[in-house]
């Protein structure tokens, strides 16, 4: 099985990249390769224009300063058995940025900057609500000052206002520590509030990516048509017309032919069953995988 399957794409310096798309369609697998914490079995990571894949020991761990991440689960991230103070302090222990008496106050410092306070580095995680415990995660994150996080599903655990909390959060810390995300969610509205560019999956592939303003403007794929269409709309006067899709996503181990979005597209003709598409660049920063957009 590939349960990413020959994507292409660049995350610029201090923007935010959105990838969504249907659970299991490589979202999270994307991440972590990029992470190299799952091994690619081919293909290439770059980061600031180097490449890391199979990077000897040495190499990668200093590399791990620079790339981090915001896990999904705040309950399970987190180690029951620390104190809020160890959990923070870490990765500054591990790779041994600084004496303990300096931890002390960038802990202090990291805790304030999340919406936190001193009075929380000596409590355990179980003392704290799930907003709380993710602002504890994003501080861990922050700890070696990193330029490049990959945040995925960061809010998808958490009731709807702590999520507007956290994504605030997110982009202001973007801005006050100059960092660069890749965003992983399956909620459109999440991803259209944080995100610079959006890229669109679907079954292991990068089907359509552009600007987050004119992907949901004037969606291009068929798939990414549906998804926008599912999304709900603020105003009770709207009236959105929905596009359901027939059947369910193909097995990843016996993905079908040609286009792998034919079997429940609407629009699906005879060269879609058989030949796949090419990711295409349109212009404008727009790319798109099918056969139907000129």
């Amino acid at each position: 099985m590939r349960a990413v399957d020959g994507i292409d794409f660049r995350v610029n310096s201090g923007e935010t990249l959105g990838i969504v798309g249907e659970s299991g369609c490589g979202k999270s697998t994307t991440g972590l390769a990029v992470l190299q914490l799952i091994q690619p079995s081919a293909g290439e990571v770059k980061f600031d224009g180097r490449s890391i894949v199979g990077l000897p020991q040495g190499e990668n761990r200093r590399l791990r300063q620079h790339m981090q991440m915001i896990l999904q689960n705040p309950y399970s991230s987190l180690n029951p058995r620390m104190r809020v103070s160890d959990i923070v302090a870490e990765p500054l222990r591990n790779f041994g940025v600084s004496n303990r008496g300096e931890r002390f106050d960038q802990v202090q410092q990291l805790l304030e900057r999340v919406g936190l306070s001193a009075d929380h580095m000596k409590r355990f995680p179980h003392e704290f609500s799930g907003g709380q415990r993710q602002r504890i995660g994003i501080a861990r994150a922050l700890a070696l000052r990193p330029k490049f996080i990959v945040a995925d599903e960061p809010v998808s655990a958490l009731d709807v206002s702590v999520q507007a909390q956290i994504l605030n959060l997110l982009l202001e810390l973007k801005e006050g520590f100059n960092l660069t995300y890749l965003f992983i969610s399956h909620d459109l509205s999440v991803v259209r509030y944080i995100s610079d560019r959006i890229a669109v999956m679907y079954l292991g592939e990068i089907v359509e990516i552009g600007a987050a303003d004119a992907i949901y403007a004037a969606p291009l794929h068929p798939y990414t048509q549906a998804l926008m269409s599912a999304n709900p709309d603020p105003d009770p006067h709207q009236r959105r017309k929905r596009i359901v899709l027939q059947g369910g996503v193909p097995s990843p181990i016996d993905p079908p032919s040609g286009c792998r979005f034919h079997p429940r597209c609407p629009l699906a003709e005879a060269r879609c069953r058989q030949d796949k598409p090419e990711f295409r660049d349109l212009g404008g920063g727009r790319s798109v995988a099918c056969h139907l957009v000129d």
